[in-house]
């Protein structure tokens, strides 16, 4: 005995496959697709300096200025690092116009990641015409506590809403 199918059956699961698909396709498109993308830029930079260089990307021209390790904080009424901890002050030089977003410091050691001090936290105060804020030309200052063995191998700017602009390697 052979089973054959109405071929109006056939033609509705074929339809109702497509639909599927095609709902798939959608769902992928509007959802996945743009938090994929939004994960692997602040993950992925686009750009990186390499150490002891500078580089110009979309008009904006990205220099590391120094690398300043503290084992405590030079004020004498600074409230002292926790213990365990170095402070890591690195300034960037940025040439370019201001960022639309705004900018902030993630220091990496490949595996970890830990970002800037808040204004107020244990950063150090801001020389003349220093930002931490990317809010122009010049100098950024960023801050990091860090635990004493960590070994940083690059700082990122950052955009505020997380994506990396650039990598400076250390």
């Amino acid at each position: 005995m052979r089973l054959t199918y109405p071929r109006k059956l056939w033609q509705r699961n074929m339809l109702a496959t497509v639909v599927v698909l095609a709902a798939l396709a959608v769902l992928v498109a509007v959802q996945i697709q743009p938090g994929w993308s939004d994960y692997r830029g602040s993950a992925a930079p686009a750009h990186v300096v390499p150490a002891n260089r500078s580089a110009t990307f979309d008009g904006h021209t990205w220099q590391l200025g120094g690398v300043r390790h503290f084992a405590k904080l030079p004020t004498a009424r600074a409230t002292p690092l926790p213990d365990g901890t170095v402070l890591l002050v690195v300034t960037v030089e940025h040439a370019g116009a201001a960022l639309e977003a705004g900018c902030t410091g993630v220091v990496t050691d490949g595996h970890r990641r830990w970002k800037a001090e808040p204004v107020g936290g244990y950063s150090l105060r801001l020389p003349d015409g220093v930002s931490e804020t990317c809010s122009g030309s010049g100098a950024q200052q960023f801050s990091f506590v860090l635990p004493h063995d960590a070994v940083p191998t690059a700082v990122d700017v950052v955009s505020f809403d997380t994506r990396i602009i650039v990598r400076l390697e250390l």
